[in-house]
């Protein structure tokens, strides 16, 4: 399911901008940047671990495509999804 981030402010009482700058001053990162860290980092230990399709844990992780989970995946990680899986394989 998406994660708004109206909804996480509501629920600790805080405005959306309030609590994104309260959520960076705590992580370093806004929360959409840390969430998405977080869902590669998902998305890695089910690449080392499983021989799910690239499709599949894109969609586990939260993506909506394997195109936009390839791109992101690479911005913070420096490699593509299949490349990461097989030099993390040979590890």
């Amino acid at each position: 399911e998406p994660v708004r981030l109206g909804d996480i402010a509501a629920s600790v009482g805080l405005t959306r901008m309030h609590f994104a700058a309260q959520f960076r001053c705590s992580t370093g990162y806004t929360p959409h940047t840390y969430l998405l860290r977080r869902r590669v980092e998902h998305a890695q230990r089910l690449l080392q671990r499983s021989e799910k399709t690239l499709l599949d844990v894109a969609l586990d992780c939260g993506f909506r495509s394997q195109a936009h989970f390839t791109t992101v995946f690479r911005r913070l990680v420096g490699d593509t999804p299949n490349r990461w899986r097989i030099k993390a394989r040979l590890d």
